[in-house]
């Protein structure tokens, strides 16, 4: 696991809790959420009410998912929550919670890791200037508003893109 191998101080560790359903785990995790901020333990973006944290690493799917925020889902337009919850999932399980994407755009640093030939399509829809048809996959969604986004993809799931803004 990440948390074993990097100094992170245990108290900022938060699981979600998984023995409830997943409304009343999304609910309790923005809950938390929301106390890290009214404590300051937790920065507030200057730009929305949500919190501003200073990294969220996330992977893809080969569909163009990130976090549990799936291409075409009514959860993609949620604006007034930091955490939202869904009970069906196109992929296993079908329960989940997910940060919306205004605290996903409000973080300092997002990183996106992809790897794979089955995600190659989707790094390049999601990267690649490829026109309004893709508008809506969440990967591409991904644009913090004043913070960085980086992404570290290997040469397979790397295989599609057109290469001339990136370096290996």
């Amino acid at each position: 696991m990440l948390c074993k191998q990097v100094p992170v101080v245990p108290s900022h560790v938060n699981s979600i809790n998984d023995s409830v359903s997943a409304e009343e785990a999304a609910d309790d995790y923005e809950f938390h959420v929301r106390q890290l901020v009214k404590t300051r333990t937790i920065n507030v973006s200057d730009i929305s009410d949500c919190p501003k944290f200073d990294l969220i690493l996330l992977g893809m799917g080969s569909d163009g998912h990130v976090a549990s925020l799936f291409p075409n889902h009514p959860v993609l337009d949620e604006k007034d929550e930091w955490v939202t919850f869904i009970t069906d999932s196109p992929k296993s399980p079908p329960e989940r919670i997910t940060f919306t994407l205004p605290v996903i755009n409000s973080a300092s640093n997002v990183v996106v890791v992809v790897t794979g030939e089955s995600k190659a399509e989707a790094v390049h829809l999601a990267i690649d200037d490829v026109g309004a048809d893709c508008l809506s996959l969440p990967a591409r969604l991904v644009q913090p508003t004043k913070g960085k986004l980086a992404w570290f993809l290997d040469k397979l799931a790397a295989s599609k893109l057109d290469g001339s803004q990136f370096s290996e």
